[in-house]
């Protein structure tokens, strides 16, 4: 009886083990880029895609509940110790949340994407070559991930959905940080508008407020977001405004062609009063690795300047 007790609960408990999983994933992204010509060529990171190392997990909870976690950790990847001494990368600096889900959606609580950034689209994910990025001042606004959130996202019914994000400030007297999305996809059509208003800079690290030093005031970004698949070619806009600063937006195409994607995108960041434009070209060397070039132009402070760069990310 004893060992049929004792096998019963070995059983038992590789059912409960099956139930949960733990995986480890990244990418490394490096390569070689000339940001103007009066800049040296240099080793740049995470151009294509963010250079990371993510642990995640899930377990099953049973009557269609799921409980996952997920800690990402981004970090510069050319490590170039002949400049100045490296910024010590943090545990979970992209994000790191424990989430509750199943039917009613999903609760998640920690560091998480800030609702604009992540209704936002762009032809190539928002990266290029350093300094002509259509995300400088544009998309992520108030950054891209908001710490101590607390983010509930709807289920998708009839391919619409939304988010209501509320983050401490964790300073008394000062404003808490909150925002919301509302989020359509189905068939080739996809449209976001999506709202996030960031306080208390000294404690977010972004630079929220309009006065500098100042903890009470908070920073409101509206995006309104949009893309089309045709077949042939998928078409991207997004706009941009905010509070205290003037509008922004960026236009972008991609076109598949084989194995890559040549993409193509303009920004019109009126923030900092930079025009900027950028062509590049991706291709699949395998379902795991990806080579890309990449090329720009901009105008800022009177200044035209242009860059390239070419590199290879890997996924693991």
């Amino acid at each position: 009886m004893k060992k049929s007790l004792v096998a019963l609960a070995a059983l038992a408990a590789s059912a409960a083990f099956a139930q949960s999983t733990v995986t480890l994933s990244g990418t490394i992204d490096a390569g070689l880029e000339k940001t103007a010509s009066s800049a040296a060529i240099q080793m740049a990171t995470s151009r294509l895609g963010t250079t990371n190392i993510t642990v995640a997990g899930s377990e099953d909870l049973g009557q269609g509940l799921k409980a996952n976690f997920s800690v990402s950790t981004s970090f510069d990847s050319s490590y170039q110790t002949a400049q100045a001494a490296q910024t010590p990368t943090t545990l979970g600096n992209n994000n790191m949340w424990v989430e509750l889900a199943g039917g009613f959606g999903s609760l998640k609580l920690g560091r998480s994407l800030d609702p604009v950034f992540a209704s936002t689209q762009t032809a190539n994910s928002t990266k290029g070559v350093t300094g002509y990025t259509s995300r400088a001042g544009t998309l992520d606004g108030n950054g891209v991930y908001i710490s101590n959130q607390v983010l509930y996202t709807t289920p998708s019914v009839s391919g619409l959905s939304g988010q209501i994000s509320f983050a401490p400030s964790e300073v008394i007297g000062t404003k808490n940080n909150t925002g919301y999305s509302v989020n359509y996809a189905a068939g080739p059509l996809s449209v976001g508008f999506a709202v996030s208003t960031v306080a208390n800079a000294a404690a977010t690290g972004y630079n929220a407020g309009t006065t500098a030093g100042s903890v009470n005031t908070a920073k409101r970004v509206q995006a309104l977001s949009g893309s089309y698949d045709a077949g042939v070619a998928k078409l991207f806009v997004t706009g941009t405004s905010r509070a205290d600063y003037k509008s922004s937006y960026n236009l972008g195409v991609s076109v598949p062609m084989g194995a890559g994607t040549l993409w193509a995108d303009y920004t019109n960041n009126n923030n900092s009063d930079t025009v900027a434009t950028q062509l590049g070209y991706k291709y699949s060397l395998s379902k795991r690795t990806t080579a890309y070039a990449s090329y720009g132009t901009k105008k800022a402070a009177g200044v035209n300047s242009q860059g390239y760069g070419a590199g290879v990310a890997h996924n693991f």
